[in-house]
């Protein structure tokens, strides 16, 4: 087979661009053989120029960026990360004419239509497929494989590092704090975890997959976002002997014509496909009113996951060289979800007799109380967890019934309720 030459620019060699440089070195062969492309790279953007970085030729590196986007690349691939100066270089190379990969998650929640327009104007490709679950091909999956249906509904887990810490949680039994220091340990989660364990790590993500599935534009604060700070190892235990699974979930669904998203720590059935999605791994649920539901599955994260995601869309553009229209998109109202769905409630009290009041004021509140245990913490506190389960109820209403519960004046700290998942 006759093969032609791709040369790449690339920009940033951290740890997603080590691995795209290590698996060119590596599957260089194979990809040639597969696909008739010699990936070859031209130049390559860094910081430092004395920072150690076995299996990348020194010659290569570059502090100034205009060296990487003028030195006879058809492809930059931006692995830098950030919104500057990375959307400015990224306009920069499509302005002229080159085709681009990024695997930057929060520029492309923040601007991926602007940037999908600006390379449709000037006729070359951008490719995205590294930025949301790492290897797994969901990104194609919804721009080509997926087209000739009308999604309905995506769900998933897209962060490994909750999907990490809820795991250890709920196998072995162990704190937040000790799985969280195990996640940062492996290397799964940052020195500061806020992005991925308060959830707008995954809200990225799924503001994405949104606006792709559903080919609309979203505002920035349209994904309603909450992590898993608040779950504790005894959240998981009661929510085990219920027959859950806790598991960090993204959801984007059209209800009633109005697309709800969101992301949040939920309550899965054990047998659910998701609620088997361990450690560090990612997985989307699509719904489509062709296909049905569709399960994507794999490694969300680390070095050459991400680097399979990026090289797959180099070799697709070199191979293709197609475009993804974005025009037109949809106008698709945003609303907020008040069907009825079943809770799990975790209240803090001072008596363990207070719990006949509690789940009193609940049903003169129209919240019927299916499953109730109440557990005397042993710190002498003098607190005790009372742990509830509701039958379906809206939410509005359950909002009514906590507040009733306040009234009562039996709460002794912060509570918590998490949706149960159908």
């Amino acid at each position: 087979m006759s093969s032609q030459t791709l040369r790449i620019g690339l920009l940033g060699c951290g740890t997603v661009g080590r691995g795209l440089v290590e698996l060119i070195r590596r599957n260089g062969a194979l990809i040639r053989q597969r696909a008739g492309v010699d990936l070859s790279i031209t130049k390559i953007l860094v910081r430092n120029l004395k920072k150690d970085r076995p299996g990348v030729d020194c010659s290569l590196l570059t502090t100034e960026p205009e060296k990487v986007l003028n030195n006879g690349c058809e492809l930059i691939a931006e692995l830098i990360g950030g919104i500057e100066p990375a959307r400015a270089l990224i306009h920069d190379a499509l302005s002229r004419g080159k085709h681009v990969v990024t695997a930057n998650k929060a520029l492309l929640a923040l601007d991926g239509f602007r940037l999908m327009r600006a390379a449709e104007a000037c006729n070359v490709c951008l490719g995205f497929e590294a930025s949301v679950c790492g290897g797994i091909p969901i990104i194609r999956a919804l721009r080509s494989g997926l087209v000739g249906n009308s999604i309905q509904q995506l769900t998933g887990i897209l962060n490994g590092t909750c999907n990490y810490v809820l795991t250890r949680m709920t196998e072995d039994r162990i704190s937040f704090d000790r799985a969280l220091c195990e996640a940062q340990a492996k290397g799964f989660a940052e020195a500061d975890p806020s992005l991925d364990i308060d959830g707008h790590d995954a809200a990225q993500k799924l503001k994405i997959l949104t606006e792709l599935a559903f080919n609309t534009k979203l505002s920035a604060d349209t994904v309603s976002t909450e992590g898993i700070r608040n779950i504790s190892l005894e959240d998981v235990e009661a929510a085990a002997k219920f027959g859950y699974v806790i598991k960090h979930v993204a959801n984007a669904e059209l209800v009633a014509g109005s697309l709800v998203l969101g992301t949040a720590p939920v309550l899965l059935p054990q047998e659910h496909q998701l609620s088997n999605v361990r450690h560090e791994n990612n997985a989307v649920l699509v719904r489509g009113d062709a296909v049905g539901e569709m399960l994507f599955c794999g490694k969300g994260a680390g070095s050459l996951p991400t680097a399979s995601a990026v090289l797959s869309d180099v070799v697709d553009i070199a191979r293709h060289r197609n475009q993804f229209s974005v025009r037109p998109h949809r106008r698709v109202s945003v609303g907020s979800c008040d069907h009825p769905s079943r809770y799990y409630i975790r209240l803090l009290v001072g008596e363990a007799s207070a719990v006949p009041r509690i789940t009193k004021a609940f049903a003169r509140n129209g919240v019927e109380v299916t499953r109730a245990a109440t557990i005397s913490e042993s710190n002498r506190s003098g607190r005790h967890q009372v742990r509830l389960l509701t039958q379906s109820t809206p939410r509005k209403t359950l909002e009514t019934a906590l507040h009733a519960v306040s009234i009562l004046k039996v709460e002794n700290g912060k509570n918590l309720t998490l949706r149960v998942a159908a």
